[in-house]
């Protein structure tokens, strides 16, 4: 039996042929966890938003249930929010790997909503890795949101020496909402500057299905949820939509490398694509990937999967990690 065939099997349709055998169908949810690389024109293909409610409440169990193990719980400032879970390397020369969740900027937390297989997958490879709390909206602003996981990557940089890792090569990787605020954070300076840290050691940053590179964009784009979650934290105002988008940000200097990793949402995609166009007219190495997986699916199947072997991501993530941030 094929990989892709233990792989699919708990979720495989079957669909009836003139013979008396059957020819297995794969289900979306089967696919999606398949996740093969998708490329061309393909990549803007139509496809499917719907989900069961049912689906996405399993999608958000199985989400919060993948709790990483290990590291070292400290708090990064004052507020009752400003956490972080640290995972140490086997040389000091390591790079750090510091993660954002999602959650529309209003949900989720530094251990519930990252997937632990990266997280074992990154340290055994090497790397030193954090995951980041920060306080959700409503209770901050989104730009104030940002500063706090600005901040705790200041106070990284500055216990650099004592935890063990290089402080001159930082990996920011973030997932949905928090793939904005790294993506942000990459190309707007501002807040970096205000840490108490430099663009310069920001060697890449990875986005994991990310939105609202361009914000205002995001009411055409993927009207229904996303766009309305993206009016809940930044509202309407065409002046600071565009203040918070990357896309506006993205020019010169910018972190060195960008690795863009989508599934199939196609307004999201649109938008990576600009991202990538404007960071190349800037001289930023950047790279997009899409992979298998619809909408809400493909989207909890990409913070899950990657660092698994199996899965398609994982080895493009690897291949641009070793090329632009090695572990030596």
């Amino acid at each position: 039996m094929s990989r892709e065939t233990q792989t699919a099997s708990p979720t495989m349709a079957t669909t009836a042929t003139n013979s008396s055998n059957t020819v297995p169908e794969l289900t979306p949810i089967a696919i999606a966890a398949r996740g093969n690389e998708i490329t061309g024109l393909d990549i803007f293909e139509r496809t499917s938003e719907d989900t069961t409610v049912a689906r996405v409440k399993e999608l958000m169990a199985e989400m919060n249930a993948d709790k990483p193990t290990g590291g070292e719980d400290m708090a990064y400032a004052d507020g009752d929010a400003h956490r972080l879970c640290f995972w140490n390397a086997k040389s000091r020369d390591a790079p750090l790997v510091l993660f954002v969740h999602g959650g529309s900027w209003q949900f989720g937390t530094y251990l519930d909503s990252i997937g632990s297989t990266k997280v074992s997958h990154l340290t055994a490879k090497g790397y030193a890795f954090a995951t980041i709390n920060y306080t959700l909206v409503p209770s901050v602003t989104v730009e104030e949101q940002v500063q706090e996981v600005a901040n705790s990557l200041g106070y990284l940089v500055k216990n650099a020496a004592r935890l063990g890792f290089d402080p001159a090569r930082v990996i920011l990787m973030g997932h949905s909402s928090g793939a904005h605020v790294v993506t942000l954070l990459g190309t707007d300076t501002g807040y970096l500057e205000r840490a108490g840290v430099s663009i310069d050691i920001v060697r890449g940053v990875i986005s994991l299905d990310g939105s609202n590179y361009n914000a205002m964009a995001e009411i055409i784009d993927s009207p229904g949820p996303v766009a309305d979650n993206m009016k809940r934290g930044l509202g309407t105002d065409p002046k600071r939509l565009r203040a918070m988008s990357p896309t506006y940000n993205a020019r010169a200097p910018n972190a060195h490398a960008f690795l863009l990793l989508h599934v199939q949402r196609q307004g999201d995609i649109r938008q990576a694509v600009e991202l990538a166009a404007t960071l190349n007219a800037a001289g930023t190495d950047v790279a997009l990937h899409v992979f298998e997986g619809q909408f809400f699916e493909g989207h909890v199947q990409m913070l899950l999967r990657l660092g698994n072997p199996a899965y398609p991501a994982t080895l493009v993530m690897d291949r641009w990690l070793d090329t632009h941030v090695p572990v030596v």
